[in-house]
């Protein structure tokens, strides 16, 4: 059957509309999908202790077995320099004790050697939960000079010093941090209780993962949930792996 020319012409014009509608929705909630996951500040992964501990305390391991006790100072120097470690701060230099940062990679430690008689009695290998520039950078890729010199304003940085109120902290929020509730309980829990979250790590139906500061102490709040939307799990972590906007937000109350 003959039909109009404009006719046929509007007619094929209704159908192209029609069919680019719908893939033009389809391309915005792809743009829309997209751009919701890779949001700042949220599936960063790269910062997940849950994801990079294992690794790391393999490294520590072999590296708490490398530095025995019953040698000089020097000595523990030249075996972590030869060893791949870069020491980027000397938080303490005494007679009876000295403290290291140390970097590899993007992991960090904190070497904590007890001295008598100039030789070390105790080499332990610890976590590196407060962390200076020097070590912060170097962590994430910038080429720094080992650093020789005890620094007196470096004492703050000192797990040995710090890591006993801060685990207060953290088996107090833990508790505080009941499971069985939805996932936007613990946000606002967290907000009451004056923390901080400065990055989501994983945002997932089954997993978030928060950072979260307040003063300069930090943690990472791991989080499992069941099929029915309530938390089964939640573990207060280290937070050895920072987002810069977690480190932003130590070194302002610093300031």
């Amino acid at each position: 059957m003959n039909t109009h020319p404009i006719l046929n012409k509007l007619s094929a014009a209704v159908v192209g509309v029609c069919l680019m509608a719908p893939l033009a929705g389809m391309a915005a909630d792809q743009k829309s999908d997209k751009a919701s996951m890779n949001a700042p500040g949220q599936d960063n992964m790269a910062y997940s202790d849950r994801a990079l501990s294992k690794a790391w305390g393999n490294d520590k391991a072999a590296l708490q077995a490398m530095l025995t006790p019953g040698q000089d100072k020097a000595a523990y120097t030249k075996l972590l320099t030869d060893a791949g470690y870069t020491i980027t701060s000397v938080n303490a230099d005494k007679a009876d004790y000295v403290e290291y940062e140390v970097v590899k990679g993007n992991h960090s430690y904190e070497v904590q050697i007890d001295v008598a008689g100039g030789k070390a009695t105790k080499v332990d290998v610890a976590t590196n939960m407060w962390r200076t520039d020097t070590t912060k950078a170097t962590m994430r890729g910038s080429k720094m000079t080992a650093v020789a010199k005890y620094t007196p304003a470096n004492d703050m940085y000192s797990d040995r010093a710090r890591m006993k109120t801060w685990t207060g902290e953290k088996d107090m929020l833990e508790k505080s941090l009941a499971p069985g509730q939805p996932k936007g309980y613990y946000a606002d829990a967290l907000k009451k209780a004056g923390y901080q979250v400065t990055s989501i790590n994983a945002n997932k139906k089954d997993y978030v993962e928060y950072e979260i500061v307040k003063a300069d102490n930090s943690y990472e709040v791991q989080i499992d949930f069941d099929n029915a939307g309530k938390a089964s799990k939640v573990d207060v972590a280290t937070n050895m792996w920072q987002t810069e906007a977690t480190e932003r937000a130590m070194a302002a109350f610093k300031k």
